[in-house]
């Protein structure tokens, strides 16, 4: 756990100088539509978030970090926080829509 939590650590604070991040998006229609996924999906992954994400750190803001850091840090922390493969799944597809949304870009995965 040393070592995730040395990666985690590194990341919160390079995220923390990445500037504002912007705010966490609650997920709409067009965010489902964007990632091909039921909106369903993405409402699962933000109560995941935003459930499990602040009990051994503070949130990350989705806008803060590249989706290839999501894509590489969840799988760890879903770990840690007890997470299913498929509440994982749902909190990586909203992650990679809400940074989308944040920063007005189109990441289907």
């Amino acid at each position: 756990m040393g070592k995730i939590a040395s990666i985690l650590g590194a990341i919160l604070v390079v995220a923390g100088c990445a500037g504002p991040g912007g705010p966490i998006p609650e997920p709409t229609p067009e965010m489902a539509l964007a990632m091909g996924v039921e909106e369903a999906r993405l409402v699962r992954g933000r109560e995941s978030y935003m459930t499990h994400c602040n009990r051994c750190h503070e949130r990350v803001l989705p806008g803060k970090l590249d989706p290839e850091y999501w894509r590489g840090i969840v799988p760890h922390m879903a770990k840690y926080a007890d997470l299913t493969e498929a509440e994982e799944s749902d909190l990586l597809v909203y992650l990679m829509a809400a940074h989308g949304t944040v920063h007005g870009e189109n990441l289907q995965h």
